[in-house]
């Protein structure tokens, strides 16, 4: 799954933003919380992962059960967010749709 780090950049590489105070404006944060989530120290809250996702143009369920497996306690919970996620996902592919993503890639075999 992806990282607060990889949402972070996907945004500045779609939207061209040189920075990550120019990324941190746009998402009506501060300065130093930008710092946080490049070093780790931090996670979007909600509102924020779904701001980045609307900007990505990809479901907000993904940012926030990605980040929930980033902040999770240990290896059991982060396996747990990462299960959630695959199995919302798969609930809207159908199996012809499923067979498509796996020929792209998308999906796993």
């Amino acid at each position: 799954m992806r990282t607060t780090v990889d949402y972070l950049d996907a945004l500045k590489a779609k939207l061209g933003l040189p920075s990550d105070y120019a990324a941190a404006k746009l998402l009506g944060v501060t300065r130093s919380a930008a710092s946080r989530y490049r070093t780790g120290v931090s996670t979007f809250d909600d509102e924020v992962a779904v701001r980045v996702a609307e900007l990505l143009e990809i479901n907000p369920l993904e940012v926030i059960f990605a980040l929930r497996a980033e902040r999770a306690a240990n290896e059991d919970a982060r396996t747990r967010w990462e299960g959630y996620w695959e199995n919302f996902s798969q609930s809207f592919l159908s199996p012809v749709s499923r067979a498509d993503a796996r020929q792209l890639s998308l999906w796993p075999v």
